[in-house]
């Protein structure tokens, strides 16, 4: 079985139709015997609309609170894509990325990936699970030491793929409008240059 990363934007995941037929697209890969780590953005133009509800209540909302806002887009593709796998009869478990282990600056807004801790994301493929993780977000440990969601910017679903990759040892390998795939046998420098 080969090891992959898929990305897929926010236009693959804009509407529950377009939701189904990348559910389908992956029950196919799984079905020709991979293992997959999908990253997702947020639906369509989520991330501008929220935004815009931010400026609607404040001129200079807080980046923090903006990161939590803004985390909650790719939280929903990742929870509804989950449910599509499963209703094909596909195993599936979403996580966000503080539960998928991935570390990040404190830097609200454009937090740069630090770390990302894989034991997790093993036990779950190892298990025989299609993971779903929401792209653009890891955590970090605040000014406390509590840790804080944190956004990486746009382009950030990108950016949690291939560091996603990095981490399990893989190397984009292709690029389609639609998705970006990243499979063995070049591992990929970690941690990733800036």
């Amino acid at each position: 079985m080969a090891l992959l990363v898929q990305k897929f934007g926010g236009t693959s995941v804009a509407d529950p139709e377009r939701i189904q037929a990348v559910a389908r697209r992956i029950a196919a890969s799984r079905q020709a015997g991979n293992d997959l780590v999908i990253v997702v953005s947020a639906m369509g133009h989520t991330t501008d609309e929220l935004t815009g509800l931010a400026r609607a209540i404040s001129s200079d909302p807080p980046q923090r609170e903006m990161d939590m806002l803004l985390a909650t887009g790719e939280q929903v593709s990742i929870a509804l894509l989950a449910m599509a796998l499963h209703a094909i009869g596909v195993p599936a478990v979403s996580m966000t990325g503080p539960q998928v282990g991935i570390l990040t600056e404190s830097a609200h807004g454009r937090a740069r990936i630090l770390e990302v801790r894989t034991d997790r994301l093993h036990r779950l493929l190892g298990d025989g699970n299609v993971v779903v993780v929401a792209g653009f977000q890891g955590t970090s440990n605040g000014l406390s030491g509590v840790p804080e969601i944190t956004t990486l910017g746009r382009g950030g679903s990108d950016t949690s793929a291939v560091a996603l990759a990095a981490a399990l040892g893989l190397t984009p390998v292709r690029s389609t409008p639609m998705c970006r795939v990243c499979s063995p046998p070049i591992r990929a420098r970690w941690p990733m240059p800036s």
